[in-house]
C-alpha cells in the first residue's frame, strides 16, 4: 500500500465486507432451500426497489447524524440481513428471504454516497481518487481470501457453514466500523452559503446528465463483465470454468488501480480519465469483435482495471459539484439524487441492449465502446480548449 495512506478502521472494515464466503453459490443459498428462478428474480427486484425507495431518505439521515454513524449503521444493517438469509436458507421461508431482500437493499441506500462523501471530507480532494482505491483494494484482498477459502470451507462446513463465516466477518466489521473516526466538517465560505442553488436549477445543466449518462455506462461496462465473459469465453472455444481463474486474474490487476492513481498529480487527473475512457473503449470494442483466445483473455483481464480509473476520478467529479454548488450541508443527499439517477439512465441502457441483445452480444460491447471513446475524445478536446484559452488569457495579459 502506499506509504501517504497507512490503514485505518474504514480499509479493514472494506477487507472484512469483502469476506462474502457464500458469494460463489449465492444462487444456489436460493434454490437448495426451494426458491425458484423466477422467485429469485422477484428478490432482485425487490431489492433493486427498496434501493430506489429509500436512498434519498437515507442520505437526508446521514446529512443529519454524520458519515461516521451511517457507515455503522450500514454495517448493523448488512449483518441483520446475512443473520436473515442464514433464517431463510434454514427454514425454507420464502417470506423470509423477502425480508432479507428488504433489509439488503435498505442496507445498500445506507452505504451510497456516504463512503464517498466521508472520504472527499476527511482526505484532501487531491487524495480522494487514490484513498477511493485504497479502500476498495482492502475489499479486493477479502474477497481474494474469501474464494481462496470457499473450496475447503463447503467441503467442509456447506452452505450453512458458510453463511455462518460470512456473518462472523459482518459482526467483526461492525466493532471495526465503531473505530473509524468521526468525519471533520470544515465551515463553509460565506459566498458558498449564500449560493446554495436548488435541485431542480442544477439538475437543469446538461454537464449534470452527461455525467449521469457516463456514470450508468461505466455500469453497464460491468455488467457486461458479469454476464458476458462466459459467453465470451465459449465463442473462443474455451471451457468456461476458466471464468474464476479469469474472475481471479483482473481482480489482482484491478489492485494496480491505487498505484497508478498515486503517481498521477492531480493536474493530469482529465488526462489520466480521458486515456482510460479511450482504453476501454478498445477494450469493449476487441471483445465485442475478435474471438482469438489470447486477445480475448487479454482484455477481459485489463478490462475491469480501465473501468475503475474514471469511475475513482468521476467521484471526486460529483463531490466537487456538490461544493459548487454550496450543498455541503447536504452532501449525502445529493449523492444519492446523483446515484438515483445514474439507476434511471442506467434502464434506458439495458432497455436498449435489451434490443440489441438479440443480435448477440457483439453489439452491446461496439456500441457501449464507441460511446467510451467518444467521450474520452471529447475530454481531451475539452482539456486541450483549456489550454489554449489559458495561453491566450497569459498572452493578453502580457
Amino acid at each position: 500500500m502506499n506509504a501517504k495512506l497507512k490503514t485505518d478502521a474504514l480499509d479493514l472494515t472494506s477487507l472484512l465486507n469483502g469476506l462474502v464466503f457464500f458469494s460463489p453459490v449465492s444462487l444456489l443459498v436460493r434454490t437448495t432451500a426451494g426458491i425458484s428462478l423466477s422467485q429469485f428474480f422477484i428478490l432482485q427486484a425487490i431489492m433493486a426497489t427498496m434501493v430506489l425507495l429509500t436512498e434519498i431518505p437515507l442520505g437526508k439521515l446521514t446529512d443529519r447524524i454524520g458519515y461516521k454513524s451511517t457507515l455503522v449503521l450500514y454495517q448493523i444493517a448488512l449483518l441483520i440481513s446475512r443473520t436473515c438469509l442464514l433464517l431463510a436458507h434454514v427454514s425454507c421461508n420464502y417470506s423470509l428471504f423477502i425480508l432479507q431482500a428488504i433489509l439488503e437493499g435498505t442496507a445498500a441506500s445506507f452505504s451510497s454516497g456516504t463512503q464517498s462523501g466521508y472520504i472527499y471530507i476527511m482526505f484532501s480532494k487531491e487524495h480522494y481518487a487514490e484513498k477511493s482505491a485504497h479502500v476498495a483494494n482492502y475489499g479486493t484482498v477479502g474477497f481474494f481470501a474469501s474464494t481462496l477459502a470457499y473450496a475447503v470451507l463447503y467441503t467442509l462446513i456447506g452452505i450453512k457453514g458458510l453463511l455462518l463465516a460470512t456473518i462472523a466477518a459482518n459482526l467483526v466489521a461492525v466493532f471495526t466500523s465503531l473505530k473509524i473516526p468521526k468525519e471533520t466538517v470544515q465551515p463553509r465560505s460565506e459566498t458558498r452559503q449564500k449560493k446554495n442553488i436548488p435541485y431542480p436549477q442544477l439538475f437543469q445543466q446538461k454537464k449534470i446528465w452527461m455525467l449521469l449518462m457516463i456514470l450508468a455506462a461505466l455500469n453497464i461496462g460491468r455488467i457486461l463483465i458479469n454476464f458476458f465473459y462466459a459467453e465470451k469465453l465459449q465463442l473462443c472455444g474455451i471451457n468456461e470454468t476458466w471464468l474464476a481463474a479469469i474472475i481471479m486474474g483482473y481482480s489482482a490487476i484491478q489492485l494496480l488501480s491505487e498505484r497508478i492513481l498515486a503517481r498521477t498529480k492531480p493536474e493530469h487527473y482529465n488526462q489520466m480519465m480521458a486515456l482510460f475512457f479511450i482504453l476501454s473503449g478498445i477494450a469493449l470494442g476487441v471483445l465485442g469483435l475478435v474471438n482469438v483466445p489470447v486477445w480475448t483473455i487479454l482484455f477481459m483481464l485489463i478490462l475491469p482495471l480501465f473501468l475503475d480509473i474514471p469511475s475513482y476520478l468521476l467521484g471526486e467529479v460529483q463531490n466537487s459539484i456538490v461544493d459548487a454548488a454550496g450543498r455541503e450541508d447536504n452532501r449525502a443527499e445529493l449523492l444519492s439524487v446523483f446515484n438515483m439517477g445514474v439507476n434511471v439512465t442506467e434502464i434506458f441502457y439495458l432497455f436498449g441492449s435489451s434490443l440489441l441483445v438479440s443480435a448477440g452480444s457483439t453489439a452491446c460491447f461496439v456500441i457501449l465502446g464507441a460511446f467510451m471513446t467518444v467521450v474520452g475524445i471529447g475530454i481531451c478536446l475539452s482539456v486541450k480548449s483549456a489550454w489554449l484559452l489559458s495561453l491566450q488569457e497569459k498572452k493578453n495579459g502580457n
